[in-house]
C-alpha cells in the first residue's frame, strides 16, 4: 500500500507541473502530459519601482489561454514546452490588445537515478519585439488620444536555470520541494534570482493540494537600461508570492487543474508590479 500511495503521489506531482509546481522528479521515458488552461488577473493596485503603492486611476487586466506539454526523452530527462497561445491585455481606460506570449522551452534532468534532485533549464523565447500599443478609449483633458505599451512578450531572450530538490514522506501521499534559480536576461535587462518551497498532499486518492511560497529579486542592476518601459518587461520587479494549486483526477488519463496565487511583502517587497490574485483553470491528459 505504501508503494501504491507513493506512485500516486508522484503522478499527481507531475500532473501539477503546469500550475507552477516544482519537483525533482522527471517523467518516465516516452511518457506524455498535456494541458490547456485559461487564467485571469485584474488589479488597480500598482507598486512603483520604489515599492510605493500608487493610485493609477485605472485597472489593469490580463487574460490568457495557454498550451503546455511534457515528454520523457529518457527516465531522467524531460522536455517541456509552454506556449501562451493567446494573451489579452488592457486597462479599464484602453482598448484590448492581443498577441502570443513568450514561448518557454525547457529541459529537466534528474541528476541522481534514485534521488529526486534535478536541474531545469528553460529557454524563454520572445514572440515579438515587446511593442504592442493600446489606444485610450477617450481623449485626455487636452483632447489627445493617448497610447500605452502593453506587450504580450517582453521582446528579449531569457535563460532560467533552476536546481530543485524534492522529498516524499513515509506516508507516500505527501511531498516537499525546495528550489532556487537564476534568470539570465538579454537586451541589458537586469538578471533575476528566485527561490521557493512547496508542500503537497494527496487527499482521498483523488485530489492533490499544493501550497507554495516564492520570492523574486534583482540579481544585478542597470539603472540606465529600459527604465520607463512597460511594467510588463519585469525590469526592477520584485515580490513574494504565495498560492495554492489543485489537481483532481477525473479518470486514469484526464484531470482538472486549478491554481490561485497572490503577492505579499513577507520576505521581499513588491516593486514594479500590479498586486492582485491570479486564477487559472485547465484540463490535462497524460499517457
Amino acid at each position: 500500500m505504501k508503494n501504491y500511495n507513493f506512485l500516486i503521489a508522484i503522478t499527481f506531482i507531475l500532473l501539477a507541473s503546469q500550475v507552477n509546481a516544482q519537483s525533482g522528479w522527471t517523467r518516465e521515458a516516452k511518457g506524455f502530459y498535456g494541458q490547456v488552461s485559461a487564467s485571469t488577473f485584474s488589479s488597480s493596485d500598482y507598486y512603483t519601482t520604489e515599492g510605493n503603492l500608487s493610485d493609477q486611476g485605472s485597472t489593469f487586466n490580463t487574460h490568457s489561454l495557454s498550451l503546455y506539454g511534457e515528454y520523457g526523452i529518457t527516465d531522467r530527462l524531460t522536455t517541456i514546452l509552454d506556449v501562451p497561445a493567446v494573451v489579452l491585455n488592457n486597462f479599464s481606460t484602453t482598448e484590448t490588445v492581443s498577441g502570443v506570449g513568450s514561448i518557454r522551452l525547457g529541459f529537466k534532468y534528474k541528476i541522481f537515478k534514485e534521488t529526486p534532485i534535478a536541474i531545469k533549464v528553460d529557454l524563454d523565447i520572445p514572440t515579438n519585439d515587446g511593442v504592442n500599443f493600446a489606444t485610450s478609449n477617450e481623449p485626455d483633458d487636452f483632447g489627445q488620444i493617448n497610447t500605452i505599451n502593453l506587450p504580450t512578450s517582453d521582446g528579449e531572450f531569457n535563460v532560467w536555470t533552476n536546481l530543485i530538490a524534492s522529498h516524499s514522506f513515509p506516508n507516500g501521499s505527501t511531498y516537499g520541494s525546495i528550489y532556487t534559480g537564476v534568470n539570465f536576461r538579454t537586451e541589458s535587462f537586469s538578471n533575476q534570482f528566485q527561490a521557493g518551497a512547496e508542500l503537497g498532499h494527496l487527499f482521498l486518492d483523488k485530489f492533490y493540494l499544493i501550497g507554495k511560497l516564492k520570492i523574486l529579486e534583482k540579481l544585478s542592476s542597470n539603472d540606465d537600461a529600459n527604465q520607463g518601459g512597460s511594467f510588463l518587461y519585469g525590469e526592477g520587479t520584485t515580490y513574494t508570492s504565495f498560492g495554492f494549486n489543485g489537481v483532481y483526477k477525473l479518470s486514469d488519463k484526464y484531470s482538472l487543474v486549478a491554481a490561485y496565487s497572490d503577492y505579499t511583502d513577507i520576505l521581499v517587497s513588491r516593486k514594479n508590479i500590479y498586486d492582485g490574485a491570479t486564477f487559472s483553470l485547465g484540463l490535462s491528459v497524460e499517457f
